[in-house]
């Protein structure tokens, strides 16, 4: 039988592919919180939770679809599919979309600290390993 792609990938793709797709449905989890969240009601949320939480719904937008757009690439990963490149470059671009809104124009570290930037910082690169595992997946040839 004639195999579909012209190489098998190793057995470590399958893996980080699905450790993405288990992040990314973490991701996917956390959008309820997020959208749930009234600082007004909230008795530890400081001055600023109460000022900047309000985010603009185009955020709101970008934020869901730079979850949604890493989880269907991850998918997109383990099913070996090319447009799994496509789905990476976008969600990599939502995300520096996303939070260079909130670093740049929110003073969220001036309000409440530089420890602010480290789990986004962690998302952006888990989300350009993803894109580095698909480019690497295309040049390999283990995508269709």
């Amino acid at each position: 039988m004639i195999s579909r792609f012209s190489s098998a990938p190793p057995a470590w793709f399958k893996v980080a592919a699905t450790v993405l797709i288990l992040w990314g449905l973490m991701g996917l989890a956390s959008l309820f919180p997020h959208f749930a969240y009234d600082p007004s009601i909230d008795p530890d949320a400081t001055a600023w939770d109460r000022e900047f939480m309000p985010a603009p719904l185009w955020l709101n937008i970008v934020y869901v679809g730079a979850v949604v757009t890493g989880v269907l690439a991850s998918v997109g990963l383990l099913m070996r599919r090319r447009w799994a490149v496509t789905l990476s470059v976008l969600s990599l671009l939502l995300l520096i979309v996303q939070f260079g809104y909130i670093f740049l124009f929110t003073g969220i570290v001036a309000g409440k600290g530089l420890w602010t930037a480290y789990f986004p910082a962690a998302i952006v690169v888990i989300q350009l390993f993803q894109l580095w595992l698909a480019r690497k997946a295309r040049a390999s040839g283990w995508l269709k």
